[in-house]
């Protein structure tokens, strides 16, 4: 201890200020591996596990029979993706100002609130199937969608603050539990929608998942306590955030993560009905296929950038993965040999749930660490600003996906669709790849300068500014 203080002392003072922490931070993780979660912390966990499944699952849960139904009312392809991508949109727009306002609204009152919004727009909307009209059933599903996308939005950017404060020594653990139960219940949705759907008609699975949804907002009421810690302001602005490069190019790919699963919203269903014949409820099958591996493969994934710390290996693999099964899926124009099939379909969609889930996982933490890492501080604000921006980043692919898809649908058809979206991913997987290999070499010259290792893209001296933030490996 004595030789590590003496080293600490030699330095300059913002290497002292790292070395220092790092020691503290050592100290600090062999504590938090021994902490065990209470049972108000587990009921706690469980409650928020439920809302975060539940609240992003209405935004996927229409996709297996909703284009079939607005198709009657004379809805084209385009217009459907618009209403797919309308709920994404406001939540788009709408997390970042939550984001920021939350430290003024409280924690508690915006989780409990937004979950209250969401599910009755949940059950609102399983009674438009009843409206005849052409402009009076499109009008009502955007109104529904967007009210419906603000509580949304307003109960995801509180859950990341709320996980901070209830679980002070299991931040990261309980963080990437809820990321598996949002990323599930984006691709678990439309497969419990296609089952309910079969069962009873239209209405049940908007009534089943918003009375559910109330039910826990209910619950959550007596359950969560409100932020016992005040630190709420950042140490930056949301327009600094985004201008760190590493932010950035992270927010590329979870919007493109977001694109390469949305775009099958409007498209998917059409396709699989005209040239297989299939129905919702086998359609919802698909989607359920694809949500299965995610999930299983998200816990993995989580544990493997736990273990390895070079998220940016994961990322760029992900978007490599989700290119060549893309291309599958379609099959692509430039796979020739490739006879398209259900089963092809199948292994495809089980392959983009694995790579999706090997892209998304590690974004969060990776934006966390770098803005950290750049100089602003680890406290409740910082959360709250990088939940409401990895929330909107997410969010923008899920505006530009059905859009995206529905529009390539009408004017080509679904393989066009898979493919373009797979050129995307491909290029776009290059351009990181470049990046965080120049940054690893510039890291390295840093460190060999400097005795520090900065690969999160920050310099040494802003990394030790503060106590409570860390030099992390990407």
């Amino acid at each position: 201890m004595g030789h590590a203080e003496a080293g600490c002392a030699d330095r300059q003072q913002s290497n002292k200020n790292i070395l220092c922490w790092k020691r503290k931070s050592s100290v600090k993780n062999e504590n938090t591996k021994k902490a065990k979660l209470e049972t108000n912390q587990k009921l706690s966990l469980l409650m928020l596990a439920i809302g975060d499944f539940l609240s992003v699952c209405a935004l996927s849960i229409i996709s297996p029979f909703f284009p079939a139904e607005s198709a009657r009312k004379g809805v084209s392809a385009s217009i459907s993706g618009l209403i797919f991508a309308v709920y994404a949109l406001v939540v788009f727009v709408s997390s970042p100002i939550f984001g920021m306002q939350l430290p003024k609204i409280g924690a508690k009152p915006m989780f409990v609130f937004g979950a209250f919004v969401a599910g009755i727009s949940n059950v609102m909307f399983g009674f438009i199937d009843r409206l005849n009209t052409f402009e009076i059933f499109v009008a009502a599903s955007f109104t529904i969608r967007i009210v419906e996308a603000l509580g949304a939005s307003a109960h995801s950017v509180a859950a990341y603050v709320l996980v901070v404060d209830i679980f002070p020594d299991n931040i990261g653990t309980v963080r990437g539990l809820l990321e598996t139960c949002v990323g599930l219940g984006l691709s678990a949705g439309p497969g419990i929608g296609g089952l309910l759907y079969g069962v009873g008609g239209f209405g049940l699975p908007f009534f089943v998942c918003g009375g559910i949804a109330l039910f826990v907002a209910v619950v959550n009421v007596f359950i969560l306590r409100k932020p016992q810690r005040n630190e709420f302001k950042p140490s930056g602005t949301m327009l600094s955030l985004i201008r760190l490069p590493p932010v950035l190019i992270t927010c590329m790919i979870t919007t493109l993560a977001a694109m390469s699963g949305s775009f099958l919203d409007p498209t998917l269903e059409p396709h699989m009905r005209k040239s297989f014949g299939l129905s919702p409820s086998q359609v919802g099958l698909l989607f359920l296929l694809s949500s299965a591996t995610y999930g299983l493969c998200s816990p993995l994934w989580g544990w493997l950038s736990d273990r390895i710390k070079h998220y940016s290996w994961l990322m760029t693999t992900g978007l490599f993965g989700s290119a060549l099964v893309l291309l599958l899926l379609g099959p692509s124009p430039l796979l020739t040999f490739l006879q398209d099939s259900v089963w092809l379909k199948a292994v495809a969609l089980g392959g983009l749930g694995v790579s999706t889930a090997m892209t998304v996982i590690p974004t969060y933490q990776f934006m966390l660490d770098s803005a950290v890492n750049r100089g602003f501080a680890e406290n409740l604000g910082t959360h709250g600003m990088i939940s409401g921006l990895w929330g909107s980043v997410y969010s923008l692919g899920e505006v530009i996906g059905p859009i995206l898809g529905g529009t390539l649908m009408d004017n080509f058809n679904f393989s066009v669709s898979a493919t373009v979206l797979a050129l995307l991913n491909f290029l776009l997987a290059i351009i990181a790849l470049v990046y965080f290999k120049l940054n690893a070499l510039n890291s390295k010259a840093d460190k060999a300068i400097h005795g520090t290792d900065s690969e999160a893209g920050g310099s040494a001296e802003k990394c030790g500014q503060k106590d409570n933030i860390s030099c992390v490996r990407f």
